[in-house]
């Protein structure tokens, strides 16, 4: 008898099912790795707005500017040479006067007193003096009593000569032209002896006092010209010769005093202004010269921008000296070159640039990557 065959699990079958299942899926799986991605195109790259321009040497000027003031060509305070009281006051402030003017009177009754004495005195030695002259031709007057009565007229006539020196320095005169910048007393004061009583300035000419420092002062050399400006008369430019060039440095600031001399006929150089003074350092012919602007400090460094072809070449660059909103540059960059001046602040080295001409408005700064 043949027996029917058992039933299989429940169980069984689902493992058979899920086994099929996961070959299927790794199968998919497998596929879907194997498949190529589909390649998107690039964007096309963005291109800097720049302007440019060649760089061409020229001749360049190292300057600096030093600040100085404005001093009178002359100063001096006036005292009074012999004690008095004061009768009279002959300028006023700010008055004009010329050289041996009286500017100031002291009583002086008591020297013109003396003055008058020692005038008598001498007349009375001088009338002795010839008659013992005409006695000692007749040998009725010895040889010493003749030298005798020759001195008394000599002493006669130093005391009447000292009396009058006296007498006129009861008076102050102005010992050269200028301007009474000062009155120092007033009428019916007692000036004491050497008491100063006026300051007089002489103006028509000025000078201009700056200091240098050391490494710079070979550059300062007597009688050459230098310019100068004030900021209380802007637009005027004013040029003086050097007069002097300090043969010591001041100990405080190491630097040295420089005068510059310059007519002031019209009067417009205030004494007490501010003056900048340009010193020429060196000249630099055929320097390669840019704008300050072109020139962007990283790291340390100063940098700037070429263009080459349609990209941009980053150039390191030395600094040997600036002029004005100027640099002149020892290395780094070469004659005829295209040098990016506007659109440079974003640029990296190796971007495509579009060069703008100078109508065309480019951007002040490009975006950054």
């Amino acid at each position: 008898m043949n027996t029917p065959p058992a039933p299989r699990s429940r169980k069984g079958s689902w493992l058979v099912w899920g086994a099929l299942l996961a070959v299927v899926a790794l199968i998919v799986l497998f596929g879907a790795l194997g498949k190529k991605p589909e390649e998107k195109p690039s964007p096309p790259e963005k291109a800097y707005a720049v302007r440019v321009e060649p760089v061409r040497p020229r001749t360049v000027s190292d300057e600096i500017q030093l600040p100085g003031v404005v001093e009178p060509f002359k100063e001096a305070v006036l005292a009074a040479e012999r004690a008095g009281r004061i009768l009279a006051l002959e300028a006023e402030k700010g008055a004009a006067v010329e050289e041996g003017q009286v500017l100031l009177r002291l009583d002086g009754r008591v020297w013109d007193a003396q003055v008058r004495r020692a005038e008598v005195e001498s007349r009375d030695a001088e009338r002795d003096l010839k008659r013992y002259r005409e006695l000692e031709k007749t040998g009725a007057v010895s040889p010493s009593d003749y030298e005798a009565i020759e001195r008394r007229r000599d002493m006669a006539n130093i005391t009447r000569d000292e009396a009058k020196v006296f007498l006129s320095q009861c008076e102050v005169r102005a010992p050269f032209p200028g301007v009474l910048n000062d009155r120092l007393v007033e009428v019916g004061d007692y000036a004491g002896e050497g008491q100063a009583v006026l300051r007089l300035i002489q103006t028509d000419r000025v000078k201009i006092g700056f200091d240098v420092p050391e490494q710079d002062i070979p550059a300062a050399k007597k009688g050459d010209a230098l310019a100068f400006t004030l900021a209380a008369l802007p637009g005027r430019a004013f040029t003086g010769a050097v007069t002097y060039v300090s043969g010591r440095a001041a100990r405080e600031s190491n630097s040295f005093r420089v005068e510059l001399e310059t007519a002031n006929d019209g009067g417009e150089l205030k004494p007490g202004m501010i003056a900048q003074v340009t010193l020429v350092r060196r000249v630099r012919p055929d320097a390669i010269v840019v704008p300050l602007a072109a020139i962007v400090p990283r790291k340390g460094e100063h940098v700037v921008f070429v263009v080459e072809g349609d990209r941009a070449v980053r150039r390191r660059v030395q600094i040997d000296a600036l002029a004005g909103h100027d640099a002149a540059l020892s290395a780094g960059l070469s004659a005829g070159e295209a040098l990016v001046v506007e659109g440079h602040r974003g640029l990296q080295d190796g971007r495509l640039v579009e060069i703008v001409g100078a109508d065309t408005p480019a951007p002040p700064l490009n975006p950054g990557p």
